[in-house]
C-alpha cells in the first residue's frame, strides 16, 4: 500500500528503485495540502508545488454510487487578494462589474474601479508576518494612463517599478493597443513584512494612451495557509455589494445587485439565480488566483476493458463505470475531514488520505471482485494504490491502463502554450509541436513505467513525473508494463480557443495475456509528482 513520499534512491512500499527520468520525480518546496468542497458532491484538493504555487485538482462525483475521479488540474501562483471591496476610495471613482469571472468571459474580474481624476485615491492595508511582494491587478485600455503607487505615504518601498518617462515619481502605464484587455498584474514592491498601507492614484496622461485607469485588486505573496487566496464562503443575512464574490458548495458566485443574502446558499451551477433574497451569477472558478490548465477532464486513476463469456465490459470511475462504491473515508493529517463553514473554505494540512472500497462488476451485473483504492496526497505528490481480489468469473483483458496522464499543449482559455516535451526512458523526448494539425499514430515506449513532461507557464517551469507499476503480492496477475503517447487527440494547433489535448498511458499486462478470476489479485500503483521552478 502506498502511503508516503519516497526520497530518491529508496525502494519502499513496493516502489521500484529510481531509474532514468529521476529529475521529473524530485519534490518541490511546498509545505501544504488542502481540502474543500467540490461541485456536485465532489472534492477540491489543493497541493503546493513550490513555496507560492499550487495545483488545484478537481475530483468529480456526479454519480455518488461510484468512486471519485480526478478529472482536471489547474496550476496557479498563490496570492492573498485584497479586492475592490476592501479599498477605501476617495471621490472620483466609478465602480464596474464584468459579465464573468473566467478568462474567456471577463476583462476586469468581478469588481473594478475606474477614474480619470487626478485627485482620486484608493487605499488598502495589507499584512503578512513573513516576507512578501506586492502586485497591483489592473485592466489595460487604449485610453490607459499612468498608475502611481505609494506605500505608507512615500515611494521608498516601491522597489519594483521606476519612473517611466521623467514623471518625477514611480508609476506604471496601463495603455494597450486593444481596449479592455483581460486581467493584468504588475509587481510593484518586494521584500516587505508586517502591515503596510498601499495607496493607488492616477499618475497622469500616457502618450500613447490617455488618463483613465482601471484597478481590480491589490495582492501579496501567499501559501495555502494564508487566508485570502480564495473568496470567502457565502454567509446568510450579510449585506453584499454588486460584484462581491463568494463560494458555496464548491462553486463560486458573484452578487448581481446590492442587497442582503437569504437564509440558504445558492445552489445553481450556471447562469443567475437567487439564494432566496439576492441574485448570484455562478462560475466554476474564482476570479483569482489566475489559473492555467495543464490538462483536461479525463480520469487518471485507472481504466480497463475485458470480456467474460463473450460479453465486453469497460470499468473505471465516472467515465467507464461498473464500479460500485461500498464505503469512503477522507482523512486530513489522520483525522476525518468535514467541510469548513467559515473563512475561505480550505482546510489546510500536510497529508490527505482517501480510501474507497469498491465492487467491480460486469456490464451484465455480475460481481467479479472487490477493490480498495487508496489515494495519498502530500505537497506536490498524488499517489494511488489499487488492491483488487477476484470473487467471480474469470475475465480476459483487452486493455488495462494502470496510469493515465492527460495534458494540454495549448490552453485555449489563457491562449498560451503549456506542455512542450514528453520524455520516457531510453527514448528521445517527444516534441508535441511536431504533431500540429494531425492525429498521428501512438508513440510507443516499450517497457516504460515512467513518463515525464515539462510545462512552460508564465509563472515558471513546471515538471511533472508520472509512473505506474505492480505492487508485491502472491498471486498478483499483472507483471509487465509499457507506455505510449497520443500526442494530438483532435488534430489541433496551438491557436484559437480550443485546447490541444494529448494523453499518455502506462499499460499493464502479463505473459500470455492478462486474466483475472476468483482468488486472483490485481495490485498496482500510480504516482504523479509535480514541481514548479
Amino acid at each position: 500500500m502506498i502511503g508516503l513520499e519516497l526520497s530518491l534512491g529508496q525502494a519502499q512500499r513496493g516502489y521500484p528503485d529510481p531509474q532514468p527520468l529521476a529529475a521529473f520525480f524530485q519534490q518541490g518546496t511546498g509545505q501544504h495540502v488542502a481540502l474543500a468542497e467540490g461541485a456536485n458532491g465532489g472534492l477540491s484538493i489543493w497541493t503546493e508545488l513550490s513555496e507560492n504555487h499550487a495545483a488545484w485538482m478537481q475530483l468529480d462525483n456526479n454519480d455518488p454510487s461510484t468512486r471519485l475521479s480526478w478529472r482536471e488540474t489547474l496550476v496557479m501562483e498563490l496570492r492573498n487578494i485584497y479586492p475592490v471591496g476592501d479599498f477605501v476610495l476617495s471621490s472620483g471613482w466609478s465602480q464596474l462589474q464584468s459579465s464573468g469571472s473566467g478568462l474567456s468571459g471577463s476583462y476586469t474580474g468581478n469588481r473594478a474601479v475606474s477614474t480619470s481624476s487626478a485627485t482620486a485615491t484608493a487605499a488598502v492595508t495589507v499584512d503578512r508576518a513573513t516576507s512578501y511582494d506586492v502586485w497591483v491587478h489592473y485592466t489595460s485600455r487604449t485610453s490607459g494612463g499612468y498608475v502611481r503607487v505609494d506605500i505608507d505615504g512615500t515611494q521608498a518601498l516601491v522597489n519594483e517599478i521606476g519612473d517611466p518617462t521623467s514623471l518625477g515619481f514611480k508609476a506604471f502605464p496601463t495603455y494597450s493597443e486593444t481596449d479592455l484587455q483581460r486581467r493584468q498584474s504588475i509587481k510593484v514592491a518586494s521584500g516587505l513584512t508586517g502591515s503596510h498601507d498601499i495607496t493607488i492614484s492616477n499618475g497622469g496622461v500616457a502618450t500613447p494612451g490617455g488618463n483613465a485607469i482601471m484597478i481590480e485588486a491589490v495582492a501579496i505573496t501567499a501559501t495555502l495557509a494564508d487566508p485570502r487566496i480564495l473568496p470567502p464562503l457565502w454567509q446568510p443575512g450579510v449585506t453584499y455589494v454588486m460584484g462581491d464574490e463568494v463560494q458555496f458548495g464548491g462553486l463560486y458566485y458573484s452578487a448581481r445587485a446590492d442587497g442582503v443574502s437569504g437564509t440558504d446558499g445558492p445552489t445553481h451551477s450556471g447562469g443567475i439565480a437567487s439564494d432566496g433574497a439576492l441574485d448570484w451569477r455562478a462560475d466554476d472558478r474564482p476570479t483569482y488566483p489566475k489559473f492555467v490548465a495543464i490538462d483536461y477532464a479525463s480520469e487518471r486513476e485507472y481504466a480497463m476493458h475485458f470480456t467474460s463469456g463473450g460479453a465486453a465490459t469497460e470499468l473505471g470511475g465516472q467515465t467507464h463505470g461498473n464500479e460500485i462504491l461500498q464505503g469512503r473515508s477522507v482523512l486530513l493529517d489522520g483525522t476525518a475531514w468535514t467541510p469548513t463553514a467559515t473563512g475561505n473554505g480550505l482546510t489546510v494540512g500536510g497529508q490527505i488520505s482517501i480510501v474507497e472500497d469498491l465492487t467491480w462488476r460486469l456490464q451484465t451485473g455480475a460481481d467479479i471482485g472487490t477493490c480498495k483504492l487508496t489515494r495519498n496526497v502530500t505537497p506536490g505528490v498524488v499517489a494511488h494504490s489499487v488492491d483488487a481480489i477476484g470473487t467471480g468469473p474469470e475475465v480476459s483483458f483487452e486493455w488495462f491502463y494502470a496510469g493515465m496522464l492527460p495534458m494540454v499543449r495549448w490552453d485555449g482559455e489563457s491562449r498560451s502554450v503549456v506542455v512542450d516535451a514528453v520524455s520516457a526512458p531510453n527514448a528521445l523526448p517527444v516534441l508535441l509541436s511536431d504533431y500540429a494539425g494531425v492525429n498521428p499514430p501512438n508513440v510507443d515506449f516499450a517497457e516504460a513505467q515512467r513518463i515525464g513532461l515539462t510545462a512552460d507557464l508564465d509563472q515558471g517551469t513546471m515538471t511533472y513525473g508520472h509512473e505506474a507499476g505492480a505492487l508485491p503480492g502472491v498471486g498478483n496477475v499483472v507483471s509487465a508494463f509499457d507506455a505510449f503517447l497520443r500526442p494530438n487527440l483532435n488534430a489541433s494547433t496551438a491557436s484559437g480557443g480550443l485546447d490541444w489535448q494529448a494523453k499518455a498511458y502506462i499499460t499493464g499486462d502479463a505473459p500470455g495475456g492478462l486474466r483475472f478470476g476468483n482468488g486472483d489479485m490485481l495490485r498496482f500503483f500510480s504516482r504523479h509528482v509535480m514541481r514548479m521552478d
